[in-house]
């Protein structure tokens, strides 16, 4: 039909538009470097991207040419063909003022993993149409390979079927409390932790989990309404205390676990970007020695993060060179206000320091090795002292572990021993002495999961 056709150029025609003005700026930018005469250019980086700025350009011709006859084809209802009569046998009228036309359908695949594209040109401007899309996509391959930055493979970033069901169910309701500013500081954490989900996406979810967490402990409630439980055999027990006594008594959980839950998902992103910001400071003085080893040979600054993203040891801090990457590369940003606008959505402090100090110094003129060599020497500085604070406090941690976890259990439990071996203790607030050995026993094992999470938590990255 000439409607979906027509969208279906307008659409193409949008997307010629983006990728010309993305090339555009690379290459003005290019332009820019060689006039101050300080920077080697890549001839051939600069002859991609003028070839693929002609060839999206002679597209973008043949596709508005066809635009006129598309617009003409639109009516209200089925023309008759030309040379074919009505009823009353008058025949069907041409275009005034345009051109007829034979128009084609062109169909080919961007990509193998992506569906068809249907333009409608004109027959005669097939093959150079063909021509200029083949020379294109040869030159945007080749630039691909060298500026694209490959993503981290990560399930967490996939369409979750979890988010699809919230937003089923509290999508609406999610998106009006965002429109009046209710979540700002939770969009915050989540660009700052790196979430693939948008702010009202994430509030779907904790509405729906609260709603899981509601349903779940009304179930537990009438489960302890009739039922006790205990830590002897057996476990659990008709209550024989009145409903109305019990109710009161175990009301509670019905409010507790549906707040703690959706406290605990409101909290997440902020204890995530806080974890995230303190491993990228781990590797953040080893990343600014390497920038600053780089500077030394004079290219380009934008080139310092790209040989910096090639590198696999700096796998946290290149989550935050990525979305920099991404701004200059795909979004058209020159790299001073991509450096900036990186350094707001950024979870550590020190690096939110270091990309500001970077834009600050290219503006004005400074020397690049020299900012980077200085602050590498401070925040080498400071890991030296953190990691003499982190052997510190894993000495205090051992003498409490063995303090707490070693020998206060076994005195416990020889008391225990002695006392039920000699008659002396029978029980002890109902509970006899193999089920106190048992408690201790249990004590013990999560004492020892505690401080081995407590110690993986405060562990350094490297």
């Amino acid at each position: 039909m000439p409607y979906e056709s027509l969208k279906q150029n307008l659409n193409q025609i949008k997307e010629i538009v983006r990728e010309m003005y993305v090339f555009t700026s690379q290459l003005e930018m290019i332009k820019n470097l060689e006039t101050g005469g300080e920077v080697f250019i890549n001839t051939k980086e600069k002859n991609l991207l003028t070839n693929s700025i002609v060839s999206l350009t002679n597209q973008l011709k043949i596709l508005n040419n066809s635009i006129p006859q598309l617009v003409g084809r639109i009516t209200l209802y089925k023309k008759l063909e030309t040379g074919q009569r009505g009823p009353v046998g008058i025949q069907a009228p041409k275009l005034q003022g345009v051109e007829q036309k034979k128009l084609i359908q062109v169909k080919y695949k961007p990509k193998p993993e992506e569906e068809k594209i249907s333009l409608t040109i004109d027959d005669k401007d097939r093959l150079t149409f063909l021509e200029n899309l083949s020379r294109s996509n040869l030159s945007i391959n080749q630039l691909k390979k060298k500026y694209a930055v490959e993503k981290p493979v990560s399930t967490f970033g996939k369409p979750s079927f979890y988010a699809k069901i919230s937003n089923r169910f509290f999508r609406d309701f999610s998106n009006k409390l965002v429109a009046k500013d209710y979540f700002k500081s939770l969009n915050k954490n989540l660009r700052k932790m790196n979430s693939p989900f948008v702010v009202g996406t994430y509030v779907s979810m904790i509405f729906f989990t609260i709603l899981i967490s509601l349903i779940a402990s009304m179930f537990l409630f009438v489960l302890l309404l009739f039922f006790k439980l205990g830590l002897t055999f057996p476990f659990l027990s008709i209550t024989k205390e009145s409903l109305l006594i019990r109710f009161f008594k175990v009301f509670w959980v019905v409010l507790v676990i549906p707040l703690f839950t959706g406290l605990f998902m409101y909290f997440y992103p902020l204890s995530e970007g806080k974890n995230l910001g303190s491993k990228i400071e781990q590797e953040l003085p080893f990343v600014t020695i390497h920038m600053s080893a780089i500077a030394t040979s004079g290219i380009e600054p934008l080139s310092i993060f790209k040989i910096i993203l090639k590198s696999k040891e700096y796998k946290h801090t290149n989550l935050e060179f990525r979305k920099l990457m991404n701004l200059v590369n795909f979004h058209g940003l020159d790299i001073i206000t991509a450096l900036k606008k990186t350094a707001q959505s950024c979870s550590s402090v020190k690096l939110k320091e270091l990309l500001n100090g970077f834009a600050t110094t290219m503006t004005s003129g400074g020397n690049l090795h020299s900012f980077l060599d200085k602050h590498a020497e401070t925040l080498l500085f400071d890991y030296k002292l953190g990691r003499e604070k982190y052997t510190k406090s894993s000495e205090t941690f051992m003498d409490i572990y063995i303090s707490i976890a070693i020998a206060a259990p076994m005195i416990l439990l020889m008391l225990f021993v002695i006392m039920g071996s000699t008659g002396t203790l029978t029980t002890f607030m109902g509970l006899n002495t193999e089920m106190l050995s048992f408690l201790i026993i249990l004590a013990i094992v999560l004492l020892n999961v505690i401080f081995i999470i407590f110690l993986k938590l405060k562990q350094p990255v490297i």
